[in-house]
């Protein structure tokens, strides 16, 4: 590398947009089979944190090495069993809370038409389906610990959930304008994808959780500077 000084805030755009376009193309193949081993795991329901948590490692991984994509199912299913104990009640208070929050809006938006005093109500309900994504969105990868590509092992957290769960929620605080952005986008694909149904099942069937979940891997994980 010469000895020319680096803007560090220009090289650190650079990266990010390369390994950006490199998840989205090369990694493609990747995300769709981890897209249909998330859709086979999450079929009994109860497995959905495990699955949830095994999806958010293996995208984390291809946005920081590339080696992930020669092992994509064998280290998608080692996430998904070693986290499981560790994930089961989470995934099952994450289901129990969108179905709270969700039938709340649901509910507040149709009273707003006869009174506008639902507003806020239906408002702060919003509000807390957002602040409970954006704490899931870092809590799921913060399971994990590390990944070894040559025996195809994954190494769980020894910090307890209670832990873990405020960690995710100081890196929200932190990472806010990445968070935000992530979720609106993440938001609005899965929208789309459930507004057109069932013309869209093909795309759920490929791309269409594993898209999202790759643009959350951006949000708190950002690749390193490349050594140009």
């Amino acid at each position: 590398m010469n000895n020319i000084p680096v803007d560090m805030e220009k090289a650190k755009k650079y990266a990010f947009t390369m390994r950006l376009r490199e998840v989205f193309t090369d990694g493609l193949l990747t995300n769709l089979k981890w897209n249909l081993l998330f859709i086979f795991t999450s079929l009994p329901v109860v497995t959905i944190g495990a699955s949830m948590a095994a999806l958010s490692h293996c995208t984390n991984l291809l946005v920081k090495d590339d080696m992930v994509q020669h092992h994509a199912a064998k280290i998608y299913f080692a996430a998904f069993k070693a986290s499981f104990k560790r994930a089961f009640p989470v995934g099952l208070a994450i289901l129990v809370l969108n179905v709270i929050f969700g039938t709340g809006i649901s509910y507040y938006v149709q009273l707003m038409g006869q009174n506008v005093m639902f507003v806020p109500l239906a408002s702060a309900s919003l509000l807390a389906v957002i602040a409970v994504w954006a704490v899931i969105i870092h809590l799921m990868p913060s399971f994990f610990e590390s990944t070894d590509f040559d025996s195809n092992t994954v190494t769980v957290s020894t910090a307890s959930t209670r832990e873990l769960i405020s960690l995710a929620a100081r890196t929200v605080l932190v990472t806010m304008k990445k968070t935000i952005i992530t979720l609106l986008i993440s938001t609005f694909i899965l929208a789309v994808l459930a507004l057109y149904m069932p013309v869209t099942i093909p795309i759920v069937l490929t791309l269409g959780f594993s898209i999202p979940a790759q643009i959350c891997a951006f949000s708190h994980t950002e690749p390193e500077i490349l050594d140009y």
